[in-house]
């Protein structure tokens, strides 16, 4: 869609004598909606977790803006700042507030005073909706209202690009839809986001790029169009199959 921010080229992963990421490449630039899809244990939330150096990758290389970020002398915590992530299972401080946990971030990681970092909190607690809710700590909140705290501490430290791990599978049915409504309107707005998904509508109506994933290896990617309307990949149709079904 635009200027390319993220490019993984051969990028493998082996823990022990167990591969579980072999030869991955494709690339993300500006404003694209990416969503991984595949069954589970086929190595997709590892794939995110490389991306954002949570872990190593064993061979191959990650380019942002085409400067390697998988080498010895980068800074991870400074590259996460642009590289944001949400998790599946929100990895809020227990111990804090809302508010306070959408501060922490900006004033230990960025260097950003306390006011500055509260108006800009409040700003995304706003805009998921959680904003009534500033002073409540997690334990008092839904999965749903965590999930979405979780997207406005990630929006606070004003990423170039969000990673999404699974960001529903966590949550009550009923919240499920509250979270896709914030990513939607992310997407709309033009946040580059790449999301591991089982939520196959959103992959559907929401993404400009689909990669499906089996056994570690990228099977297929294109466009929504084309994974969801014409597989060519033989594991790609049988997977979509059982959605179809449904």
């Amino acid at each position: 869609m635009g200027d390319e921010i993220l490019r993984v080229g051969h990028l493998g992963k082996t823990f022990g004598n167990n591969v579980v990421l072999r030869d991955i490449d494709f690339t993300v630039s500006k404003g694209d909606v990416t969503s991984i899809i595949g069954s589970s244990g086929s190595g997709k939330s590892t794939l995110l977790r490389c991306i954002n150096l949570l872990e190593t990758p064993t061979c191959g290389e990650i380019l942002y803006h085409g400067v390697p970020i998988n080498g010895k002398d980068v800074n991870a915590s400074e590259y996460r700042t642009h590289v944001g992530m949400v998790f599946q299972t929100f990895n809020l401080f227990n111990n804090l507030s809302v508010l306070k946990n959408c501060v922490i971030g900006q004033t230990k990681v960025l260097k950003k005073n306390k006011e500055e970092s509260i108006a800009h909190a409040v700003t995304y607690l706003e805009k998921v909706g959680m904003a009534p809710y500033i002073n409540a700590k997690p334990h008092q909140l839904s999965g749903g209202q965590k999930q979405r705290v979780a997207i406005a501490r990630a929006l606070a430290m004003d990423p170039e690009v969000l990673l999404f791990d699974e960001p529903t599978s966590a949550l009550d049915p009923e919240t499920v839809g509250e979270v896709l409504a914030v990513m939607r309107s992310l997407a709309r707005e033009g946040m580059t986001m790449i999301v591991v998904t089982h939520e196959m509508a959103f992959a559907r109506d929401v993404s400009n790029h689909v990669v499906f994933m089996s056994e570690g290896i990228i099977c297929e990617e294109g466009t929504p169009k084309e994974i969801f309307e014409s597989p060519k990949n033989a594991r790609t149709q049988e997977f979509l199959a059982r959605f179809t079904q449904n």
